[in-house]
């Protein structure tokens, strides 16, 4: 269970009644949010209750915002370092993230990402151009030199883990539900095997481990190495890419057998 002064926030974040009062609140959660992470609080209930708090304050009476949240910050999966995004326009949310040091953006609304994401349906042909767009972010595979990830090939937990991990889920779950969550539905709908699954839960949270890490050294947003990462923190990044990028092998080469077969049984050709 998270600390008492993180529910005790939470609780106060949708009764703001003034700007003033929601960058306190959105400042103060950045500020517990470190300490947490100090007592190594487990990363993902922070993700989503980071996530809960800034969704409360831009619904409270203060910012009453006509936006509707989309991407991680509405899936539940929201860290600092990553912008808050919505559909729609809202230049004084904009103004008020901004003066926390939080990034924010209106999403584009044509992307069926985003759409899904906010709660809307997904659509008559909708899965499959969820499929589409997460196998288009399958990563490529890490450099080796000497049978090791090579140690200056550039760190990209957002390409390499994040974006593709949180396509799939998506693909696998489209409603706003955290990615942990859509993996385990991925199961049940029989979309990916339980190791599939629990080989991109493993990866996606090693991402946000290492994610969180580097906001809290001020690391985010800075390129670096695999070489510059703490020892822990390069073997475990480099084992998350290769599940990622074996699984999505395997996702690939399964989804576009059935697609080719489909094919073959609507060719003229074939039909008897």
């Amino acid at each position: 269970m998270l600390h008492s002064s993180l529910r005790e926030l939470a609780l106060q974040a949708n009764r703001c009644e003034s700007t003033a009062a929601a960058r306190g609140i959105l400042s103060e959660a950045q500020d517990l949010l470190r300490n947490a992470l100090r007592h190594r609080e487990s990363e993902t209930e922070l993700t989503a209750w980071f996530s809960r708090v800034v969704s409360d304050v831009v619904r409270s009476p203060a910012i009453a915002s006509p936006v509707r949240l989309t991407g991680a910050v509405s899936r539940g999966d929201a860290i600092p370092s990553m912008p808050i995004t919505w559909l729609g326009e809202d230049a004084q949310l904009l103004e008020i993230l901004e003066s926390v040091g939080l990034q924010g953006r209106q999403a584009e609304e044509e992307f069926l990402a985003w759409r899904v994401d906010a709660g809307y349906p997904v659509g008559i042909g909708g899965e499959q151009q969820l499929l589409d767009e997460a196998l288009s972010l399958r990563p490529p595979a890490l450099k080796v030199v000497n049978g090791l990830p090579d140690p200056d090939s550039e760190v990209d937990i957002e390409s390499y883990l994040l974006a593709p991990i949180a396509g799939i889920a998506r693909w696998a779950a489209p409603s706003p539900r955290p990615t942990l969550d859509r993996l385990e539905i991925a199961i049940e709908r029989q979309l990916l095997s339980p190791s599939e699954s629990q080989s991109l839960a493993a990866a996606w949270e090693t991402a946000i481990s290492i994610a969180m890490r580097r906001w809290l050294a001020n690391m985010d947003g800075r390129s670096t190495t695999l070489d510059n990462l703490p020892a822990l923190d390069r073997t475990a990044y480099g084992a998350a890419c290769r599940l990622v990028a074996q699984t999505f092998a395997a996702i690939s080469a399964r989804y576009s057998q059935e697609s080719s077969d489909s094919q073959e049984t609507l060719d003229p050709q074939n039909v008897n």
